[in-house]
């Protein structure tokens, strides 16, 4: 037999009146902002005036980052062809992976592991599977990701804890002692390491990312709605190379 019994701490009825953990949704609705209504659903704890300006900064810093990255031009794509909203943003979702936007879980379980853990040894294991180090490296930030810094110095300023902040520095220094090459902290590891200080669990961290990703897709997606169908790849970026390995010219359709 199917088990569809559910036991939430999360929401429910009290009374007739809808409950997010132990607060009716109309206050939430009254006096919460959405970026603090999120932090009290998923962490169950009220946030401080500092830490729900913290959080809305890190949801903000991840709405957009142009078309260039899957999550910018694939839903467009997908409405290109006739889909309507929910489903090019649905292939927008699921355009987040391990190399783009869905690194900082893995970055948040990195830092807890340097935490618990031999860092040293932490970061040489990645290195020995060939791994990358989750949270470092950008295909254009060679020196420093201005998103980071701009993310930790806002937390400096709301006096927000920096024990995960400085663990991720921490692996970033690693990085570099054992490889010699230097990578920045992305916005996926400054945002595993401050949301981890704002006691959310590791596993939020893609989540979150993409929900807040999520309003940057909405507005792509309106705007291809009025550019001519149907988002084709030119054929000249195209080469094709035959089983033998020889290179041979596509025809360009007319």
């Amino acid at each position: 037999m199917p088990n569809l019994k559910f036991q939430t701490q999360v929401s429910g009825e009290i009374d007739e009146v809808h409950h997010i953990r132990s607060k009716p949704l109309t206050e939430l609705v009254e006096n919460y902002s959405f970026a603090g209504a999120v932090f009290y659903m998923i962490t169950g704890s009220e946030p401080s005036e500092s830490e729900e300006k913290v959080f809305n900064a890190i949801l903000v810093a991840s709405i957009d980052n142009g078309l260039s990255p899957a999550s910018g031009f694939i839903p467009r794509v997908i409405a290109s062809t006739g889909n309507d909203l929910l489903h090019s943003l649905a292939g927008g979702v699921m355009a987040l992976g391990p190399y783009h936007g869905g690194a900082i879980s893995g970055a948040a379980e990195l830092i807890s592991q340097a935490k618990n853990q031999d860092l040293s040894a932490v970061v040489e294991k990645y290195l020995s599977q060939n791994k990358r180090i989750p949270g470092l490296g950008h295909p254009h930030y060679k020196h420093n990701d201005p998103r980071t810094d701009q993310l930790f110095s806002i937390a400096k300023d709301n006096n927000l804890s920096t024990e995960n902040q400085a663990l991720m520095m921490q692996v970033q220094e690693e990085f570099y002692k054992q490889t010699g090459k230097h990578l920045v902290i992305n916005i996926d590891g400054a945002i595993a390491a401050l949301l981890l200080d704002l006691g959310f669990p590791p596993e939020a961290g893609n989540g979150l990312f993409a929900l807040a990703r999520v309003g940057g897709m909405i507005a792509h997606i309106l705007e291809e709605k009025n550019e001519k169908p149907v988002r084709r790849i030119d054929e000249s970026d195209i080469e094709f190379i035959t089983p033998t390995g020889a290179k041979a010219e596509l025809a360009v359709k007319q």
